[in-house]
């Protein structure tokens, strides 16, 4: 793209924002850093949230209770201007058995009803008036509320309302949950099961929060100041222009195939079928990952956005990964980069025994096994990006190499 070329489309995207397209992106940026320095080991779960908020896609938050999910999704909202939104602002509900449609679309118009013998509800403050809405335990969801139109809201941002069809105004629609839905080959004859499915295939985007892994992160939740905020607001208004004019960010056709590839070996290699339409609305997560880097073209690296688009199970989510990684060529720079660590961290053993070796306080065995245990920690930290280094002929060639010199240093010492 020219360089004319690439600043007309800027003026473009510019258009309609109260600020630079790179102040927009950059501020983006900041409410990513701050949420990732608040809370730990979040950073899929932040880039997901970010992602589907500038791409307009609905969004799921699976895992088990009390690991910050509500947390750090109200965060979200709490960083978003809604000064000059004409309408309801955000909309918030815990899902359970004793919700009813009446919670979530409005009560209905009595006298209506008894006129015409169809619903019309006063929706203003609920769901199809709201621009941001959040879904506590959303897979808690009664079969009234699945069967009262939210399918349709999240489908195709409309509501059935008597007799009008109305446009929501529905920006954003996030959810979490403690639990999967049953998958289609797991499925039975409960009606419960097929109507969990059929929601769960209405988000795009879906992303497994874990527990807190690290001890040390741990501790640091435990002092960490709950209060602690920032001063960063995202104009509602910006953000709507974005989300409209996301199809300006240029998506090249190298990138198309690269999303036809993985979604074709997907299903040839591990059964997991990617339909048409989440192929190609999987396009704007891709866009959204370009421009929260601040730039108007999508480069191979944002296809690591399909990672919250390319699975369905939870064993899906690995094999997705990997097969993006590999397509991007991310595994063999992490290879090079990993022999380099491994490297560095040989050569810093040599040079301590070459400086330390004529002193009274000449210590090796400490020192080999301080190397051991930089070694040992560069292993665990393969594999936690790779779990299954085999899978990678450049990761796996590091990971053996590594527990070589282990077992070679722990021979020479």
């Amino acid at each position: 793209m020219t360089m004319e070329h690439r600043d007309t489309k800027r003026a473009a995207l510019e258009t309609g924002l109260s600020e630079s397209l790179e102040q927009f992106s950059g501020k983006l940026r900041g409410i990513r850093d701050f949420l990732n320095h608040k809370y730990y080991e979040v950073d899929t779960f932040v880039e997901c949230i970010l992602l589907s908020m500038i791409s307009r896609t609905n969004m799921i938050a699976l895992g088990p209770p009390g690991i910050a999910k509500s947390a750090i999704l109200r965060e979200i909202v709490n960083v978003i201007d809604f000064d000059v939104f004409e309408g309801t602002p955000y909309f918030h509900i815990q899902m359970g058995t004793d919700i009813s449609p009446n919670n979530i679309l409005g009560a209905p118009d009595i006298e209506y009803y008894k006129r015409h013998g169809i619903i019309k509800r006063a929706y203003q403050g609920f769901l199809p008036d709201a621009a941001i809405a959040f879904f506590s335990e959303f897979y808690r969801i009664s079969d009234q509320v699945a069967n009262s139109g939210i399918l349709t809201i999240l489908n195709e941002g409309e509501f059935k309302n008597g007799t009008d069809t109305v446009k929501t105004n529905l920006r954003f629609f996030m959810a979490d949950t403690n639990f999967f839905p049953k998958q289609p080959d797991d499925l039975d004859a409960d009606e419960t099961d097929y109507r969990l499915q059929a929601l769960h295939d209405r988000f795009l985007s879906r992303v497994l929060v874990s527990p807190l892994q690290d001890d040390d992160n741990k501790v640091r939740m435990i002092l960490m100041d709950d209060h602690d905020s920032t001063d960063l607001k995202l104009s509602l208004n910006d953000l709507i222009w974005i989300q409209d004019h996301l199809e300006l960010v240029e998506l090249p056709e190298a990138i198309a195939r690269a999303m036809v590839e993985i979604s074709n070996t997907l299903t040839k290699k591990h059964k997991l079928f990617i339909s048409p339409r989440r192929l190609k609305m999987s396009r704007n997560l891709i866009r959204a990952s370009a421009l929260l880097s601040g730039r108007l073209t999508c480069r191979m690296e944002d296809l690591m956005a399909l990672q919250f688009s390319f699975w369905q199970k939870e064993e899906d989510i690995q094999k997705a990964r990997d097969l993006i990684l590999d397509t991007i060529g991310i595994p063999e720079s992490d290879g090079r980069k990993f022999d380099k660590m491994a490297l560095s961290i040989l050569q810093e053993l040599q040079s301590n025994i070459d400086n330390t070796h004529n002193l009274p306080t000449f210590n090796p065995e400490k020192l080999y096994r301080q190397a051991v245990n930089d070694l040992t920690k560069l292993l665990e930290m393969i594999l936690k990006k790779y779990p299954v280094p085999e899978e990678h002929a450049a990761v796996e060639k590091a990971f053996r190499q590594v527990e070589a010199e282990i077992r070679k240093l722990q021979l020479e010492a």
